[in-house]
């Protein structure tokens, strides 16, 4: 409407105001009222949009591997819980199976156990590391990744900065951290992987010394609690600069491991190794709030949501976005599907009652057949979609249909065991 009136307004500029033009003034005139009226009924939207937006300034995933899921209150760890307690935290989040080998075809897809991959990728269905879209190649500007480990390379395609080394100790990869907000204020996407907690829990579980903490995190003298205890003093220190910074309101912070057991490290039938504790908070996000169940692959898919970015991925496999963070939604979530706790426990299944029928084949050689024919298409229509077989995971097509695959295969399987004679799998 405003330019049609500087439209008219110029015609009439170079033109007397005679008689029979003033009608036609009269409506420029006229015009020019409705103009104001409608600006000043705009106001409050003008206003509206000055507020702060909403929408986070920057993502930082602050990861402090090894976490147990119980760690937070169970070693007091205050600067977690009280970051915890400002936003919206998973009384359960599951995260796939920690397996993580080199010698198959998964270490073409990642370097690292396969929670790491999979959650920033939003997906479990991988591409070579090299061809494997992440949630960082979503964001504009400044990109980092800073770990204590050369294992998360994999993982670190699309970064603008890493900074990767078994020598940078818990407090170098803070400071670091630190020094890449100070540096770069365009920076958007960061990940800070802790890992001092992690290496003193693959001594828990590997030490011969005759120790109370032997196979326990959690026994007498661990040094797991001075580890984590130190991992959250610098999570307070990190935090505390954030503030100074002033960088701390707009940031979306988010906090979560990649799994861990009490008996040390990461056992893939260790089910504690499941669980993660999982806590976010900053613009948007829910205050003070616990939501139920969440998967390591909806972290990607929500914090994109967040930031307006578009997800990493949206194939068969991907996660979903965590609508219950967010403030001004509802707290429950619908469905309840919980897809990934139904693939681990297929995936202990099936290591168990495999070994189970390997061992008794000799005496009872229908279980050596159905070993073989659960590897054969041709004798089978369907197949278990094995830790041995993750980089060719892709070619089920989807999630449930490589679900659905899995138990067709078990109750083959446990058919088999049954008919054969040998002694039933122990509970």
């Amino acid at each position: 409407m405003s330019a049609q009136l500087a439209s008219l307004l110029q015609q009439h500029a170079s033109r007397p105001i005679e008689a029979e033009n003033q009608m036609s003034l009269r409506s420029i005139i006229t015009l020019g009222v409705a103009v104001a009226l409608a600006t000043l009924m705009a106001v409050p939207n003008v206003a509206a949009q000055a507020r702060p937006d909403p929408r986070p300034a920057r993502v930082i995933i602050f990861h402090m591997d090894s976490m147990l899921a119980d760690a937070p209150e169970r070693l007091s760890l205050s600067n977690w819980l009280a970051v915890a307690a400002e936003g919206t935290r998973a009384s359960e989040m599951t995260t796939v199976i920690p397996y993580h080998p080199t010698d198959s075809g998964y270490f073409v897809l990642s370097t690292t156990s396969f929670p790491n991959p999979t959650t920033a990728a939003g997906t479990l269905f991988l591409e070579p590391a090299i061809e494997q879209t992440y949630l960082q190649h979503r964001f504009k500007g400044h990109t980092a990744l800073i770990a204590g480990s050369t294992a998360y390379r994999s993982i670190g395609e699309g970064f603008t900065y890493t900074n990767l080394s078994q020598a940078l100790t818990d407090e170098r990869v803070v400071e670091e951290g630190l020094r890449q907000l100070r540096e770069h204020p365009d920076l958007s996407f960061m990940r800070l992987i802790l890992q001092d907690a992690n290496a003193v829990l693959q001594r828990v579980g590997f030490t011969r010394e005759n120790v109370p903490w032997r196979g326990d995190a959690y026994g007498e003298g661990s040094p797991y609690f001075a580890s984590l205890r130190r991992a959250d003093a610098l999570l307070g220190r990190f935090v505390d600069e954030l503030k100074r910074m002033d960088k701390y309101e707009d940031t979306l912070l988010v906090l979560m491991p990649d799994g861990a057991a009490r008996g040390g490290w990461h056992g893939p039938q260790q089910e504690e190794s499941w669980r993660l504790p999982f806590a976010l908070r900053g613009p948007g996000i829910a205050k003070r709030r616990v939501i139920g169940y969440a998967e390591n692959i909806d972290v990607a898919p929500t914090i994109a949501a967040m930031m307006g970015v578009e997800p990493p991925n949206a194939d068969g496999a991907s996660g979903r976005v965590l609508t219950e963070v967010m403030a001004g939604q509802p707290a429950t979530a619908a469905g309840g599907a919980r897809r990934i706790e139904r693939l681990n426990r297929q995936h202990k299944e099936y290591l168990r009652l495999t070994g189970w029928m390997q061992v008794h084949a000799g005496r009872y050689p229908l279980l050596d057949l159905a070993w073989m024919a659960s590897h054969n298409r041709l004798v089978q229509p369907t197949r278990f979609w094995d830790l041995s077989s993750i980089d060719e995971w892709r070619r089920a097509g989807s999630f449930d249909r490589m679900l659905a695959d899995n138990e067709a295969a078990l109750v083959a399987l446990r058919d088999a065991l049954a008919r054969s004679g040998a002694p039933a799998l122990p509970d």
